[in-house]
């Protein structure tokens, strides 16, 4: 899931930053959200300190009541993963801001093909997501960020009710449904068992007959049932 993230005062821009964002993303197999706000308030900063897999700032520099600077100064307290673009009608502050060392992704000129620039920023953003897509969760009070790529299986966990993560080398036990879960993954996993997913790419073979599926690490899993055994043929 990718959260983009529009901070602008004025109503026309914010809604052409939104449909920009939605021609260039829907084409594109991943879930996304657009979150468009005309001010720093109370729904803003919640949003900044609720962990997601992806996030996208679009700030306007000139807000109300909190500059499109301090909102970044906000975000990087407390994440500094997230990608954040900066629009400015003053291209002679771009040197300025460079040196609060924010991270910044890019500044847009309002006034400088706007479009054509907020458009192959929002590409380049959208091509490094694709090529390095990743999940985010908590697990013992920590945070962590994994590549989907290196997700096995998932399954839920009948003795705690928590959602397992198999990967290549750990597994995390989290308080999400399995559903949640499976919705932020992509079309390389399919389901084998009404509690469990697999990665079809890190499949090595199956032993349909034990119901056993090996990857291609040497790990294996048994949630492969019979209403799920035909379609599992049919993939592989």
């Amino acid at each position: 899931m990718i959260n983009f993230i529009i901070c602008e005062d004025n109503k026309h821009v914010r809604e052409f930053d939104e449909n920009i964002i939605s021609k260039i993303a829907m084409p594109h197999d991943f879930n996304y959200a657009i979150h468009s706000f005309d001010k720093y308030n109370i729904k803003l900063k919640n949003l900044i300190n609720t962990p997601s897999d992806v996030k996208v700032y679009i700030l306007d520099l000139e807000l109300p009541n909190k500059s499109g600077i301090d909102i970044a100064r906000e975000i990087r307290k407390v994440d500094w993963d997230s990608i954040i673009i900066i629009l400015t009608s003053h291209d002679e502050l771009e040197l300025k801001l460079l040196k609060e060392k924010l991270l910044i992704f890019d500044f847009i000129s309002k006034f400088d093909n706007y479009e054509k620039r907020l458009s192959d920023t929002i590409n380049m953003i959208i091509q490094k997501v694709d090529n390095k897509k990743i999940i985010s969760f908590k697990c013992n009070k920590e945070l962590h960020h994994i590549k989907i790529d290196n997700i096995l299986y998932v399954n839920k966990d009948n003795f705690t009710d928590k959602t397992r993560i198999v990967t290549n080398d750990n597994e995390y036990l989290i308080r999400d449904s399995l559903v949640n879960v499976v919705d932020r993954l992509d079309s390389r996993f399919t389901q084998t068992h009404r509690a469990c997913y697999i990665n079809l790419d890190k499949v090595k073979t199956v032993d349909f007959k034990n119901s056993i599926i090996y990857f291609n690490d040497g790990n294996s899993t048994d949630y492969l049932s019979r209403n799920y055994k035909k379609g599992l043929r049919n993939l592989l």
